[in-house]
């Protein structure tokens, strides 16, 4: 339970900074 998460919060971190770098690019 734990380590799914972990994990989705983990993806929404990185979804987070695509999209910053898309918005800096953009």
């Amino acid at each position: 339970q734990l380590q799914s998460e972990v994990e989705e919060a983990v993806q929404e971190c990185r979804n987070a900074e695509e999209k910053a770098k898309k918005a800096i690019t953009d």
